[in-house]
């Protein structure tokens, strides 16, 4: 079964590649791309992506806070100790507190905490500054955070399915259903980097190139995968030069996510004394993270699933679906002409994500692979959109319910 795994997840990585380049190769000749199948999109006053941004917003967050809702009644039988029980969970579990900690202490370069430099620094001085405007309530700033740059993200992102999908409707329904989505709302980077992502993207797709590399910046200041930003960014200013017969102006800001990467190598010199001291706290406790295959990661997620069994319907066996359901979705994306720029994206997105050895938040990490939710609604048949979006919200609730309930989600 490894070997099936390993065989299996390569393939679909090189048939993505290959994909890829022949695209390229085709805008390099300059040969038009097929307009996609004109789809019937849900009535307008009916879809979400058409409702006003206000209630996209309000209905984005109205969703995280009923899947913790109806986890916490299934758990008690009650509505009694919603809160305290809901506080617990996301300003607690998993690496919260090291959130906390840095929000609180900044970076230290000795003693056991000094490890926290492998987290990147714009979600926490956020934390910071807002829980100091509240009187130091650091945990409740996160949550805040969190919570209002997934809202906007929201926003954002109907606006760039409206531009890119069919139905952007489904799109932005599979973006809220997504089954790890709960994470967007807790202490956790997560509702910050799909804001700025998502706001780089669309960006990028409005030329406007300045604004894409300084929001590229701030999000490879978030985490690490916001470096990959530079790769859509340089392919469509690649496009549009060639589309225009000139220089883009302010093209150089798409190199912006470099930047914000070498700032947080700076911050690893300044606080540890070396640009790389992240890399030695990563491979340790309690992360164990070095960068291996992708196929090799698939491989240990069996054989960890095998010898845990207890953890591995929440962690090994969704992060093995998730790849390939991933993978699938991106070359459904490529067969419905989505951009050759987010299957670029979404592509490294999901080759970073698994090559990560010791694998255990790929729900949470896949999240921000936006692409995804794109392509659900670039799917030409209604009952495939209808299909997936039932699955996702059926996750949704049930790994709303484990976490919840103290499982090992992270």
């Amino acid at each position: 079964m490894t070997r099936m795994l390993w065989v299996g997840s390569t393939a679909a990585m090189l048939a993505l590649l290959g994909m890829l380049a022949l695209r390229a190769w085709r805008e390099l000749l300059g040969k038009e791309l097929k307009a996609p199948a004109p789809d019937l999109p849900l009535p307008e006053k009916l879809s979400p992506a058409d409702w006003p941004c206000p209630c996209i917003f309000a209905v984005s967050l109205a969703i995280l806070w009923l899947g913790a809702f109806i986890a916490h009644l299934a758990l008690t039988r009650s509505a009694a100790g919603f809160f305290a029980h809901y506080w617990d969970r996301f300003t607690t579990a998993g690496d919260a507190e090291r959130y906390r900690f840095i929000a609180e202490n900044g970076y230290v370069p000795a003693g056991e905490n000094v490890i926290n430099i492998v987290f990147y620094p714009l979600y926490p001085a956020l934390m910071g500054l807002l829980g100091a405007a509240l009187g130091g309530r650091t945990a409740l700033a996160g949550l805040i955070v969190s919570q209002v740059c997934y809202g906007f993200s929201a926003v954002v992102f109907a606006r760039l399915a409206k531009k890119e999908c069919a139905c952007p409707g489904a799109a932005l329904m599979a973006y809220w259903f997504y089954p790890f989505g709960f994470f967007a709302q807790g202490v956790y980077t997560e509702g910050l980097f799909l804001l700025l992502t998502v706001s780089a993207l669309y960006l990028m797709g409005e030329r406007k190139w300045l604004g894409a590399g300084c929001v590229g910046l701030l999000c490879a200041l978030t985490r690490v995968q916001g470096v990959l930003l530079l790769l859509p960014g340089v392919y469509m200013a690649w496009r549009a030069m060639r589309e225009d017969k000139k220089w883009q102006p302010g093209a150089l800001a798409l190199l912006g996510p470099l930047l914000g990467f070498g700032i947080y190598l700076l911050l690893n010199k300044a606080v540890c004394g070396s640009f790389f001291a992240f890399k030695g706290y990563e491979a340790s406790a309690p992360w164990y993270q070095t960068a291996q295959w992708l196929g090799d990661t698939l491989a240990q997620q069996f054989t960890m699933a095998v010898a845990y069994p207890g953890v591995a319907p929440w962690i090994y066996w969704p992060q093995m679906a998730l790849y390939f359901i991933a993978a699938a979705l991106l070359m459904a994306g490529f067969r419905r002409e989505l951009d050759n720029a987010y299957i670029l994206y979404g592509t490294a997105y999901l080759g970073m994500c698994y090559t990560a050895g010791w694998l255990i938040s790929g729900g949470r990490y896949m999240l921000g692979c936006l692409p995804l939710y794109l392509s659900v609604g670039r799917l030409k048949h209604p009952a495939v959109r209808a299909f997936i979006l039932v699955a996702e919200l059926a996750f949704f609730f049930l790994y709303n319910y484990w976490f919840m309930q103290g499982q090992a989600i992270m």
